[in-house]
């Protein structure tokens, strides 16, 4: 199904002057997409220009030079205020703690790498109107990294195990621990990785290992 394009009144909030500037005249670019663009390099004036201005997508730096505020702060008074504004994240480092509160708590639209090109920023325009969540590739690679990293000792051993072909006892008999025991790190491996069942979880480990990520042996 072909996502209708509704054209974008935009608000970016980054205090980098020189970013901002250019990512406006960027998107001045493709009037299908963007209606009108505006920008704030801090949090009140953020705030000033959202209420007097018609504003459906505010795009968002999630790191600012202030103490007093960051994005986390900007995108969670955003949503109370004006929860019909979609917000799409810009980093430069993706985690997977940022990952969680922006989408799970504060219910971000689109989570974006700052260093990608426009292509990538309209097609999350247009998903993010469609009321669709949108997070790029390079933003899903560094996450599930992180995910694979921040598995323990045992569980890594599960996995590779699993990889080379071993069932459940096999494995349970290698490592000397109990089958039920065994059942349990594949069960935490696969809600960790978002894995439909084992299958799909040895397929994004021997995707992730086969992409020269870290070892996990």
């Amino acid at each position: 199904m072909t996502l209708k394009i509704t054209k974008a009144d935009i608000l970016i909030v980054d205090d980098s002057v020189i970013f901002s500037q250019g990512l406006v005249s960027l998107l001045e670019q493709y009037p299908d997409y963007v209606n009108n663009v505006k920008v704030a390099h801090d949090f009140e004036t953020a705030l000033k220009t959202l209420a007097l201005a018609t504003i459906n997508v505010l795009i968002l730096d999630l790191n600012f030079e202030s103490e007093d505020y960051n994005g986390f702060i900007i995108a969670k008074k955003v949503k109370n205020l004006y929860p019909e504004i979609k917000i799409i994240i810009l980093t430069q480092e993706a985690k997977i703690d940022n990952y969680e509160v922006l989408f799970n708590q504060i219910d971000v639209d689109g989570y974006l790498d700052k260093q990608l090109g426009i292509e990538e920023t309209l097609g999350a325009l247009t998903a993010v109107i469609n009321n669709k969540k949108y997070i790029d590739k390079n933003i899903k690679a560094m996450l599930e990294i992180g995910r694979w990293l921040n598995i323990s000792r045992r569980e890594k051993d599960v996995i590779n195990l699993l990889a080379i072909g071993l069932t459940q006892k096999e494995i349970a008999n290698k490592l000397n621990i109990s089958n039920r025991t065994v059942e349990t790190h594949i069960k935490n491996l696969s809600n960790k990785m978002e894995a439909k069942n084992t299958t799909h979880l040895v397929s994004i480990y021997t995707r992730y290992k086969n992409g020269n990520r870290e070892n996990l042996h």
